[in-house]
């Protein structure tokens, strides 16, 4: 080997020998092509690791099957007595007409008897110890699963006004006695909603959908059929036979590349 072919190599070379330069040149090319497998390595996985977040929704229209109304009668007097004769009179014509229209001794609640007292004023508007009159007022209570019937009722209550009844009818409430059965379907509806989703999804980018990470309930909505309202504490419609319940959960999926 010539001198000017040893000028030529490496001092590193001279001092370790050519075979140990080889030797660490090959360690440093495994190093640098290990650091990128492992890289890949890595976006592989974080790729198949990665979720997707999906909400499912679901929707059944209800009709409620119990209905409860409620009437109150008034009545003011003088004296105390003239009040009650009054108020028994107007009950008495309420309640027959409640069992005119078939409603069970049992779905019929009458309530206490609340009584009030009217003072008298002075020319200035204060109040004397002067017993001005009576007011005294019942309600009358019924629960039936005749929503229809209840209704109707209330509708015809106010009836009574001609017949001299001093008389309130209040909007009936209507209710879902099966309602926690149908959460649970709502809750399977919602979930499958939500799974339909997130292939749809995963399908659009060549990805498959892998396990369940966490799911999360939210609130019921039950609304009007037709009606968009929701609320962050959910929505219990009670004025309204038929009914809208809505569910929707949240849904993390592991996507699978």
């Amino acid at each position: 080997m010539t001198d000017s072919f040893v000028n030529r190599i490496p001092p590193l070379v001279k001092n370790f020998g050519f075979g140990m330069f080889c030797l660490g040149a090959t360690l440093a090319l495994g190093v640098v092509l290990s650091s990128q497998s492992i890289g890949q390595a890595i976006v592989r996985m974080k790729s198949q690791d990665a979720p997707i977040q999906v909400k499912g929704l679901a929707e059944i229209e209800v009709v409620s099957d119990r209905a409860t109304w409620r009437g109150t009668v008034r009545a003011r007097a003088k004296t105390l007595a003239d009040a009650f004769a009054i108020l028994e009179a107007g009950s008495t014509k309420l309640r027959a007409m409640i069992v005119a229209q078939q409603f069970k001794a049992e779905e019929i609640n009458a309530c206490e008897v609340d009584t009030s007292i009217v003072y008298g004023k002075t020319e200035k508007g204060e109040n004397t110890n002067v017993i001005e009159s009576y007011v005294l007022s019942q309600g009358t209570t019924v629960h039936s699963p005749r929503v229809e019937a209840v209704r109707d009722l209330a509708f015809r209550a106010t009836d009574l006004i001609k017949e001299g009844v001093e008389i309130d009818s209040g909007s009936p409430s209507y209710y879902v006695s099966i309602l926690e059965s149908i959460k649970m379907t709502l809750l399977e509806k919602a979930t499958q909603n939500g799974y339909e989703r997130a292939t749809l999804l995963a399908r659009g980018s060549k990805s498959e959908v892998g396990g369940l990470i966490s799911a999360s309930q939210g609130v019921f909505q039950i609304v009007p059929v037709g009606s968009t309202d929701v609320s962050d504490y959910g929505v219990s419609d009670t004025s309204t036979i038929n009914k809208s319940v809505k569910a929707v959960v949240s849904l993390v999926y592991q996507i699978q590349r």
